[in-house]
């Protein structure tokens, strides 16, 4: 009968704490086992997820400079294999796995910047990210995540990432779809529409595009993203959307029920900013 396999996230996780607690032999071996596992995987969220507790390892000096030259180069490897794995992984998921893997890829990324790997290793990474954007089989919450995070590592300016938000918020996208993107990106950045206007323009033009049915069926999701930002971040993104309001671009006039439908409109948003994760 055939032993089942260690996965490799729980190798690298077993060589973290072999090498924490200085068992030296332990470690030795653990690292051999490592790199086997690693030579054989193909799983993209196994490899994602093995990547964090080797990156801890190497940034914080645990390990002797032999081991850690060794973990750097099986780190390596396994980012450049995780990226490039992502755009398949990506694709046709369901709601359990799509939101496994969006958590990976987000401590992976958090991982992969600790670390500051080689530019070629850094732009193998992104290039996986730029593969699940672009990806027409992409489910929409991995997707909008991807695009997140290359928002936040410079590779999407603000004007493209708010282009990119009202085409995948559009009308004519389905809305689930729209939800799933909307999640992805700013389920951890809700705090940006505070600051960035084109991007909160871009969410305000889908959210007024609900009807009331389907705005009713995504309070939940929407509260998901809100529960994120404090008491006084959802204070001030309810000022910011009243701001927009107040002024309009230069060469518009109020319409005479413009400002009728922007009250309703932030009477259905107020209370759902308002009520967050309990800490307003």
């Amino acid at each position: 009968m055939t032993e089942p396999r260690t996965s490799l996230d729980a190798l690298a996780a077993l060589v973290q704490g072999a090498i924490t607690a200085n068992l030296s032999e332990a470690s030795t071996a653990g690292l051999v086992a490592l790199e086997e596992r690693a030579a054989r995987s193909s799983e993209c969220l196994e490899i994602l997820a093995s990547v964090p507790p080797l990156a801890v390892i190497i940034r914080y000096g645990e390990a002797r400079k032999t081991e850690t030259a060794r973990l750097s180069g099986l780190l390596e490897r396994l980012i450049i294999e995780g990226g490039i794995a992502l755009a398949y992984a990506a694709r046709d998921l369901d709601a359990q796995a799509s939101a496994a893997l969006v958590g990976a890829m987000r401590k992976a990324d958090e991982a992969i910047k600790l670390v500051e790997p080689e530019q070629d290793v850094l732009d193998a990474w992104r290039n996986g990210l730029a593969a699940v954007l672009d990806g027409s089989r992409s489910t929409a919450l991995v997707a909008g995540c991807a695009a997140h995070l290359l928002y936040e590592a410079g590779h999407l300016s603000a004007e493209a990432a708010a282009g990119l938000i009202e085409r995948r918020l559009s009308p004519g996208t389905p809305v689930t779809e729209a939800a799933g993107f909307f999640e992805g990106f700013f389920s951890t950045a809700g705090q940006r529409l505070i600051y960035d206007e084109s991007l909160r323009g871009a969410v305000d033009a889908w959210l007024k595009s609900l009807d009331e049915d389907a705005f009713i069926a995504h309070l939940p999701l929407l509260r998901r993203v809100f529960s994120h930002l404090d008491s006084m971040e959802r204070r001030r993104l309810i000022e910011a959307v009243l701001g927009r309001v107040r002024r309009l671009p230069v060469g518009l006039t109020s319409t005479p029920n413009g400002d009728e439908a922007w009250r309703r409109h932030l009477e259905r948003l107020g209370p759902l900013l308002m009520s967050g994760n309990g800490n307003g």
